[in-house]
C-alpha cells in the first residue's frame, strides 16, 4: 500500500505535479520505505501498488455534529443542515462528508472546498493512478484523545515542522502551526466545563509554545507517524472523501465491482468442465466395458470367426449369412431353433437364454395342444434336439419352458 500525502491547494497551483511526501507500507501495516517524489516518479516506480491518499489538514475541516437519525444515508442528507451554522462559506462551494458516529453519538463530518478536491483529483489523474480512498490528515489520530481536557503534542507529520497536534475526547484531532495555538487555545478552552479546561503537554513546554494557560506537562511518549499511517489501512474507521460526485475517476475500476459475480461465474463454469469431464471418464469406462463383453461373446459364439465388426458379424449370423465358419456357434443355432418358433406362428417367445451349446425358451402358446405341435416341429428338424423343461396354463393359455441343443453328430 503507498500512502501519499496531497499538497495544500496554493502549493500545488503553481506546479504541474510537485514533490509528494510518500510512505509504503508492507501487508502487515509496517513501514517498508518512504520518500518525496511526484506522482508521475511513483507512478513509474510503483506500478503495481494501491494507493490511499491524505486530504491535508490545513484544507479539511473535521466537526462532530449531532443528527438525531441512525441510518447513514438519513445522515448524509441531513448534515448540510447540521453544519450551516458552523461554516463560512456557501454550502454550493463545500464537499461535506458524513463519517462514523463516535463514542457520544454524534457523526463526524469532513469539509473541504470542491475546488481543492478538484485540483487534487486533476492531479492524480493527470499521473494515471486510481486511489482507493482519500482520508483527512487528522483524522488518523482520533486513538490519540486524552481522558478528559485537551492535549497538544508536535505534529509528526513531515509538512508541519512548526505544527502542533491537538487531541480531545470532544472534538476531532486538530493540526494547528503554533503561532495561531494561543488564540485559538482561549476559545477552545471558553468552550470547555471548568473540570475539562486542562491542558496535557507531551514534548513541549509553555515557553516554547508561547501560552500562559494552566498547563500540565507530561512526559508520555509524543505520537508517532507510524501509528498514523497503520490507521489509514482501517478505512471502516476512518472518513473517505471520495464519495458522490468524487467516487467515479478515483475510485476502483468499475469492473471491480463485478468481481464477486465474475468469481461466481468463474466457479460455476469450472464446476460444469469438471462435471462434463467426470460424465466423459465415465462414458468411456462404460463403452469400454460394453466393447469387452461384446467381443468376449463374440469369442464364446463364434469361436472359429476372425473378429472384425461383432455387431454385423452377428447379424449376418443371425439372418444365415454367417457361413460355415459360424456352423458350431450359437448363431446358426439360435437362428435354427428361431426359424421353426416362427414358422409355428401361434407361439411368443418371451424370454431366452442363450449359450454356445444350448438355448432356453420362455414361450406363450394358447394351448398344450400346440406346445406339443410346436415340440414336434422341433423334433423333427434336422440337427435339434428339444426337453421340456416345465409347463402352466392359466385362463389366457399355456407357458412353457423348452431347452433346445444341437444333436450330436
Amino acid at each position: 500500500m503507498l500512502i501519499v500525502l496531497l499538497p495544500e491547494p496554493l502549493l500545488a497551483a503553481g506546479l504541474e505535479s510537485p514533490p509528494l511526501y510518500w510512505w509504503r507500507l508492507g501487508r502487515e501495516g509496517g513501514l517498508l520505505e518512504s520518500g518525496q517524489d511526484d506522482l508521475p516518479a511513483l507512478r513509474r516506480r510503483y506500478p503495481a501498488e494501491r494507493l490511499r491518499l491524505l486530504a491535508p489538514a490545513t484544507a479539511t475541516s473535521l466537526y462532530r455534529v449531532s443528527i438525531p437519525v441512525r441510518r447513514a444515508s438519513a445522515a448524509r442528507a441531513a448534515l448540510p443542515f447540521a453544519l450551516e451554522d458552523q461554516l463560512g462559506q456557501e454550502l454550493e462551494e463545500l464537499h461535506l462528508v458524513a463519517g462514523p458516529r463516535r463514542a457520544d453519538g454524534r457523526y463526524v463530518a469532513a469539509v473541504t472546498e470542491h475546488r481543492c478536491m478538484q485540483e487534487w483529483m486533476q492531479l492524480v489523474e493527470a499521473a494515471g493512478w486510481r486511489a482507493d480512498a482519500m482520508l483527512p490528515q487528522g483524522s488518523l489520530h482520533q486513538d490519540q484523545t486524552p481522558e478528559r481536557g485537551l492535549r497538544i503534542q508536535p505534529s509528526p507529520w513531515p509538512n508541519g515542522p512548526s505544527t502542533v497536534l491537538v487531541t480531545s475526547v470532544d472534538q476531532e484531532p486538530v493540526l494547528i502551526e503554533q503561532e495561531l495555538l494561543g488564540f485559538w487555545l482561549k476559545q477552545r478552552l471558553g468552550q470547555l466545563d471548568e473540570d475539562q479546561r486542562r491542558v496535557q503537554l507531551i514534548g513541549l513546554t509553555p515557553e516554547q509554545l508561547g501560552i500562559d494557560a494552566d498547563c500540565e506537562v507530561d512526559t508520555a511518549v509524543p505520537a508517532s507517524l507510524e501509528a498514523a499511517l497503520l490507521a489509514s489501512l482501517q478505512p471502516a474507521r476512518s472518513l473517505n472523501l471520495l464519495t458522490g460526485g468524487y467516487s467515479s475517476g478515483m475510485a476502483a475500476p468499475p469492473w471491480r465491482k463485478l468481481r464477486p459475480a465474475l468469481v461466481a461465474a468463474g466457479v460455476l463454469l469450472a464446476v460444469l468442465i469438471a462435471q462434463q469431464g467426470i460424465q466423459t471418464v465415465t462414458l468411456n469406462k462404460e463403452r469400454d466395458r460394453l466393447q469387452a463383453q461384446i467381443d468376449q461373446l463374440f469369442d464364446e459364439t463364434l469361436p472359429r470367426s476372425r473378429r472384425v465388426d461383432p455387431v454385423t458379424q452377428f447379424r449376418q449370423v443371425l439372418e444365415g449369412a454367417g457361413g460355415q465358419a459360424a456352423a458350431d456357434g450359437m448363431g446358426v443355432l439360435l437362428h435354427d431353433a428361431l426359424a421353426v418358433v416362427a414358422a409355428e406362428g401361434s407361439a411368443k417367445i418371451q424370454q431366452f437364454r442363450a449359450t454356445p451349446s444350448e438355448i432356453e425358451l420362455e414361450l406363450s402358446l394358447p394351448s398344450f395342444a400346440e406346445l406339443e405341435k410346436l415340440r414336434s416341429q422341433l423334433a423333427a428338424s434336422a440337427g435339434l434336439s428339444e426337453s421340456l423343461q416345465g409347463a402352466d396354463s392359466d385362463g389366457e393359455g399355456v407357458t412353457a419352458r423348452l431347452r433346445i441343443q444341437r444333436n450330436p453328430s
